[in-house]
Order: C-alpha cells, then sequence, then structure tokens
C-alpha cells in the first residue's frame, strides 16, 4: 500500500500538484512511518514548498539512520544553500556525489553553493559535471550559461558556442503553435514584454523607466509576469501596461500560446540571462522577437531576431540575433531618494579607499591579483567589499580573506560587508568610498550606474564580451574614457593615478550625479530611440524584408550595424 501511495505522491509532484504529493506522502508515512523512501519523498516535497526550516530535521533523522543515502546528503545541503548556510551546504553535497557520483542534480547543487561563496572555477567546474551526467539539464544549464561569463577560460568565441549549442537543441523539438487572432486594421503596435522577473529586483528597476514613457497612441502594452511571487513592484508596474497577464504556473507551451492568442506583434524577452527564460521565444508566439534586457550572450535561438544593444558592448559575430544599436542605453534611476554625495571620505580619512559592490562570484583571483598590486600600489589604502548576503557565510569570508591574503593584502585592509535592508541604506553605502573598482572578465551593470550616481568613479577593464564591455559604454559616455583599462598594467596604474589626484576625485564626487543623469540615465531619450526601433522592425515585417541589424540615434536610423 505504501508503495502505490508514493507512486501518487511522485506523479503528483511531476505535475506540480504539491498539496497533493504532501497529501499522498503523509499517508504512505502514515501506513510506514520509517520507510526510507517515504520520508525522502516528504523531505523533498517540504524542501521543493520552501519549508526549509522542516525539511533539514528530517533529512538529519534520516540520516541518522542511513547514513550513506546520497539524496539525504543531497536534500540537507540543499537546504543549507536555500538559506545561504553555504559552508555547511558544501560538506553535505560533496559526501552526496562521493556516495554516487552520478548524481547531476547534487553535483548542480554544489555548484550553486560554490558561486555564491565566490568559487567561481569550481562552480564551473561542477555545472559541467552535471551537463555531462544529464546533457542539457534545466537544473544546471541557466546556471553554468549564465556563470561562464564569470570565468576568464571562456571566451567570446566559446560563450557564444555553447549557446548556440543549447539553443539547437532546445529548437530540436517541435513547438508548434495555432493560428493567433487575426489583427485588426487601424490597431496600434501590440508590444509584449514578458519576463520572470516582474518583481522588487534590477530588472523591475529598469523595465520601469521603459513602461511608465511608452507613447500609447502608437503602442498598446501587454506585460507577462511569469514570476508567481508578487510584491510592491509587481503592482507598480501592472499599473504601466494596458494589459496585465500572470502566466505564472503556466508551462513554457502554454505560456507561448497565451501570448499568441494575444496576436503580439513583437515580443520582447526581458529576462534573458537565464537559460529556462528563454525558452517561451523558441515557439515563436510573436512574428518579431526581441532580446531586451539583462543579457550575457545570445540566446542561441534563431526564433530571436533582434536584440537591443550599443555600440560599444556587442560585435555581431558573437550573436544568433542582428544587433539594434541605440545611443542612449537602457537605465536605472534609484526608486528612493538619496541625499547628494558629500566630499570623497580620503580628504578626511587621509587614505584612499577603493571598493566593489559586485557579486562576488565576478571576483575572480585574477581580479583579486590586480587588486592587490593596486592597494600595494597606493599606500595605506583600504579595499571594501560588499553583497547582499554572501558575507554573512564565515566560509566565504574566509576564502576571500585567504586570496588577499596570499598577495599579501592583511585583513585590517580589506573590509567585507554584508548587504542593507533596502536601497537607500545601500546607496549611502557608496559614501565610504572614493574609487570603484569594476570586476572582470564580468563587469558590474546596475551596480556601476549606481556607483557614478552617487558620485563614485569607476575604473574598468574592457574585453570582448558584452559583460566585461559595459564599463567602457558608461564611462565613454560620461566623457571618462581614461579611466578604461585594457590590460591589467593599464588598470593598476589608472588606479594609482586617480587615488593620487584628490583634486579630482572631489571633482567628480560633486559632479558625477549630474553628468550621469544628463548623460546616463535619459529614460525618455532612450525610450523614443527604442519605439523608433520597434517601429522599424515592424514595417520590415509588414513589408516581407528580413531582419537587418542597425543603429539608432535620437530619430534617426543607419542599418547594417550588424
Amino acid at each position: 500500500m505504501a508503495a502505490g501511495l508514493l507512486e501518487q505522491a511522485r506523479a503528483h509532484l511531476q505535475a506540480g500538484r504539491i498539496d497533493d504529493a504532501m497529501a499522498a506522502a503523509r499517508a504512505a508515512l502514515s501506513v510506514s512511518p520509517e520507510d526510507p523512501e517515504a520520508m525522502l519523498l516528504m523531505a523533498r516535497i517540504l524542501r521543493r514548498t520552501g519549508r526549509y526550516d522542516i525539511a533539514a530535521p528530517m533529512y538529519d533523522a534520516i540520516l541518522a539512520h542511513y547514513p550513506d543515502s546520497a539524496e539525504g546528503h543531497a536534500g540537507l545541503g540543499a537546504c543549507y544553500g536555500a538559506v545561504r548556510r553555504y559552508t555547511d551546504a558544501i560538506p553535505s553535497l560533496e559526501q552526496a556525489v562521493a556516495l554516487k557520483p552520478d548524481y547531476f542534480e547534487a553535483w548542480c547543487f554544489l555548484g550553486e553553493a560554490l558561486i555564491e561563496q565566490g568559487k567561481t572555477a569550481a562552480a564551473i567546474d561542477c555545472f559541467e559535471k552535471s551537463l555531462s551526467i544529464a546533457p542539457y539539464n534545466h537544473v544546471a544549464i541557466s546556471k553554468y550559461l549564465f556563470h561562464i561569463a564569470f570565468d576568464p577560460r571562456f571566451d567570446a568565441q566559446r560563450i557564444f558556442d555553447l549557446n548556440r549549442d543549447w539553443g539547437k537543441h532546445v529548437e530540436s523539438f517541435d513547438r508548434a503553435l495555432g493560428v493567433a487572432r487575426p489583427r485588426r486594421p487601424g490597431e496600434r503596435i501590440r508590444l509584449g514584454y514578458v519576463s520572470d522577473e516582474f518583481r522588487q529586483g534590477v530588472t523591475s528597476r529598469f523595465m520601469e523607466s521603459v513602461l511608465s514613457q511608452h507613447d500609447r497612441e502608437v503602442f498598446e502594452i501587454f506585460c507577462y509576469a511569469r514570476n508567481a511571487d508578487r510584491d510592491g513592484a509587481t503592482q507598480t508596474l501592472s499599473g504601466y501596461g494596458d494589459t496585465w497577464r500572470n502566466l505564472s504556473g503556466l508551462g513554457d507551451a502554454e505560456a507561448a500560446a497565451a501570448i499568441r492568442r494575444d496576436a503580439i506583434d513583437i515580443l520582447v524577452l526581458c529576462t534573458s540571462y537565464r537559460a529556462e527564460s528563454r525558452v517561451v521565444m523558441a515557439y515563436r508566439p510573436a512574428p518579431v522577437q526581441v532580446c531586451y534586457n539583462n543579457m550575457v550572450s545570445t540566446t542561441g535561438l534563431s526564433a530571436v531576431d533582434y536584440k537591443i544593444t550599443e555600440a560599444l558592448t556587442d560585435e555581431p559575430a558573437w550573436y544568433v540575433e542582428k544587433l539594434v544599436q541605440l545611443t542612449r542605453a537602457n537605465v536605472y534611476m534609484p526608486s528612493e531618494f538619496v541625499a547628494p554625495p558629500g566630499p570623497p571620505p580620503c580628504l578626511a580619512a587621509g587614505y584612499v579607499t577603493f571598493g566593489s559592490f559586485n557579486n562576488p562570484g565576478k571576483v575572480t583571483p585574477e581580479t583579486v591579483a590586480v587588486w592587490s598590486r593596486i592597494l600595494d600600489t597606493v599606500p595605506l589604502s583600504r579595499l571594501i567589499l560588499k553583497s547582499s548576503y554572501r558575507f554573512s557565510d564565515p566560509g566565504t569570508r574566509l576564502y576571500f580573506q585567504e586570496l588577499f591574503a596570499a598577495h599579501g593584502i592583511r585583513d585590517d585592509r580589506l573590509t567585507l560587508l554584508e548587504g542593507d535592508s533596502d536601497l537607500a541604506g545601500h546607496l549611502a553605502r557608496y559614501g565610504m568610498i572614493d574609487i570603484a573598482l569594476d570586476p572582470f572578465p564580468c563587469n558590474g551593470g546596475t551596480t556601476s550606474c549606481e556607483a557614478l550616481w552617487m558620485g563614485v568613479p569607476v575604473i574598468s577593464m574592457a574585453g570582448e564580451t558584452f559583460m566585461n564591455r559595459q564599463g567602457i559604454a558608461y564611462l565613454s559616455r560620461l566623457g571618462l574614457a581614461d579611466l578604461v583599462a585594457h590590460s591589467a598594467d593599464a588598470y593598476v596604474a589608472i588606479a594609482g593615478k586617480l587615488a593620487n589626484d584628490t583634486a579630482r576625485l572631489s571633482q567628480l564626487r560633486a559632479s558625477l550625479r549630474g553628468m550621469s543623469e544628463k548623460l546616463l540615465l535619459d529614460r525618455v531619450g532612450h525610450t523614443r530611440e527604442l519605439e523608433l526601433a520597434y517601429r522599424e522592425m515592424w514595417r520590415r515585417h509588414q513589408s516581407g524584408e528580413a531582419p537587418v541589424g542597425f543603429a539608432v540615434s535620437g530619430d534617426s536610423l543607419t542599418t547594417a550595424a550588424g
């Protein structure tokens, strides 16, 4: 009887019927309270529902009786990882893969814990192990394709090839859709934005700038939210669209069919950095499809016609999509009032403080080596690293302390800060640093915009992909191209020169906010250029012309951008 109930529970869980799965698993446990399979399944269901406080003790109980349970160790490690106890998660996950080397989910969970500790190369190796066991598995593929941009072992060609390979795999399946609703004469261009991050976070901040500025006489705006969690940002964004549809809980095929029924003319993907977010585009629910925001590489999908970008960040060779280069980039404006920046802190402290508030996974050993050279070059200088939550983990702190110590940088010159409770508090932290250091090969995006808006100059290293050319785009637009390096030696020299120029630091502190608002954060100008691009895409489609790359500057178009 218990075996039958377990089969029912597994079937319900696979179909996403969590309540039914829970009921069947409880019934199985009532029949066989010490059945390890029933206990493991119940713990997995609890973990799936986010009840880590109950699931973790259950895994402990399982392991007390069955210490060689690979699933028990993996589940416990996954629970620890979910509550950001990475130092505790890693040994459990290492034990799981030692017991069961072909456990592809455990390899992925281990990679996730390692990347959160900043151990990028080791994490990538784990994702690759997971994918070698179960090719294209959805547990690992998104993490892998995103984080390879952090790893200096991966150049532009390899990143392109891996994303394109995944895209071909996705497009190898039949994804035919039914006929869309016919368009009616005189309708506005139907513009659809699809995202699984229409909630508080970076995507919502960027998208609010665009959605709030669209010309409703020309465009009818549809928003497709695939995130189950809703918050104040979701509520705000929902007020900007003509139609808001909650597609959470729908599979890719169902979501694509819902979009298709709305007869969308141009579908815009807003969260393409995760592979699973892109799959809906493979169904071609709209005749014109665009990749817009948060892109680390090509989508790899031939069904995506265009990518919105700018001249200094992308090379056509690394994209399946045709590039549409705007003069005014996507913008982010802080949603809370923050006082204007004060003077650079070095004037009172007597020493320069460098800082980086980026994801520690971007701070590779190669980056640490260069930043350590800067600290050696600038006597008495300090470095502050800040992350939203990662430095609360003792293993993460120890890892970075040891990385810098290997280059002779003592703990008294390195400060590791945890996150702040709100955006205003986070931005106020920029008052502690004089110069922001951009990591490489993956530059900061939102982080750099915030630093510049807070009056903190950013020193960046330029490379060959979008992710390591964001700094050059921002700084060139601000007339600060001299802060962009093309080699490690140049990076160190630029930092040393700026650190010794307190007059310039003071001038930048006083002027960068105004410069940023005028030259970087022009949400109206950006949206007008974006709309001109959309109109050109739709014109080409209606006239039967193939997609081509083009550039937009103000109200003018130049074709063949890539």
